[in-house]
Order: C-alpha cells, then sequence, then structure tokens
C-alpha cells in the first residue's frame, strides 16, 4: 500500500476525476428534486427558486462529468510522465483540480446568469 501511495499514479487529478465523474452522473441520473436534499449544486444564485435550482444542477453535472474526463487524462499522463513525485507533479496534478473547481463554479453561475434575470424568472 505504501508503494501505491508513493507512486506517481496516487495523484489529485486522478481522486479528483473519479469524484467529479461519479458526481455528474450521479445528478444527471438522479438529479435533486428541491434545495432540501443533501445533494446538489448550491449557490446563492442557485437556491432563488425551482427552475433556477434545476438549471444549476444541470449545468453543474454537464461541466462536472466533462471535467471529470479532462482530469483523469491528465492524472494518466502525468503518472506515466513523472518517475516520481516532485513539487512540479503536484503542482500540475492540484493545479488542474482547483482550474476545474473554478471553471465549473464559473460556466454554471455565467449560464445560470445568461438564463435568469435577477429575481429569478427565465428571459
Amino acid at each position: 500500500m505504501k508503494e501505491f501511495l508513493h507512486s506517481t499514479y496516487c495523484n489529485a487529478s486522478l481522486l479528483a476525476a473519479i469524484i467529479f465523474l461519479f458526481m455528474g452522473f450521479f445528478i444527471h441520473r438522479y438529479p435533486p428534486r428541491s434545495t432540501k436534499t443533501w445533494y446538489g449544486y448550491r449557490s446563492e444564485l442557485s437556491t432563488k427558486n425551482t427552475a433556477m435550482w434545476h438549471a444549476g444542477n444541470r449545468y453543474a453535472a454537464y461541466i462536472s462529468r466533462r471535467i471529470g474526463i479532462i482530469l483523469l487524462l491528465t492524472g494518466i499522463a502525468c503518472a506515466l510522465f513523472f518517475d516520481q513525485q516532485t513539487q512540479v507533479f503536484y503542482y500540475i496534478t492540484v493545479g488542474a483540480v482547483i482550474i476545474g473547481v473554478l471553471y465549473m463554479v464559473g460556466f454554471t453561475e455565467w449560464k445560470l446568469a445568461q438564463e435568469f434575470d435577477e429575481t429569478g424568472t427565465k428571459k
């Protein structure tokens, strides 16, 4: 087990890819019905009303699956390219996860702002 933890195949991008893919497919298959469910994409915009809640979760699930695939490819590429876990290896794998999270939130919020006005009604 110790050898695996110190190998390049144990990296942040691969772990986050599994989480993003699971989250994207789960929310796509079982969308949260209301803001009171224990899972779902929650932000100030997405919780204004039911229509925004459903749209926000739809966008977040879509982007989450795409980011999961990109992180999976990034993690595998880093595992194959690097011989050991170096600082550059950490910067690339953790940086990809941070960029993915920021992109998912930014894209979802942007789509909600494009589709709905300030009061929460569809444009």
